[in-house]
C-alpha cells in the first residue's frame, strides 16, 4: 500500500499514520507543498541494522573508493581472484 500524505497531514495524524505503517506496513511519500521530500517505511530490526550498515560513512567512502578503482580499470580478474 503506497499513500501520498502533505506534510501538514502527517503532523495532524501523526500516532494515527505511524499505527498504520507499524501495524499494515503501509508505505507514504510525503509533501511538502505538493512536491516528493520524503518517504515513510515500515521497518524490522533486521532492515534497519542492513540500513545502518550501508549508509554508513566507512562503508559508503569504501563503495566509492571500489567504484574509482572501477572507472580506473583497476579491476581484478576471476583467476586473479581464485588465487587469493
Amino acid at each position: 500500500m503506497e499513500t501520498t500524505i502533505g506534510i501538514r497531514d502527517l503532523k495532524t495524524r501523526a500516532s494515527e499514520i505511524m499505527r498504520t505503517v507499524r501495524e499494515s506496513k503501509a508505505e507514504y511519500i510525503i509533501t511538502y507543498r505538493g512536491r516528493p521530500c520524503g518517504i515513510l517505511l515500515p521497518i524490522d530490526d533486521e532492515a534497519l541494522e542492513d540500513y545502518l550498515l550501508a549508509s554508513h560513512p566507512f562503508f559508503t567512502a569504501r563503495r566509492e573508493e571500489a567504484r574509482e578503482e572501477i572507472r580506473r580499470g583497476e579491476v581484478a580478474t576471476p583467476e586473479e581472484l581464485a588465487a587469493l
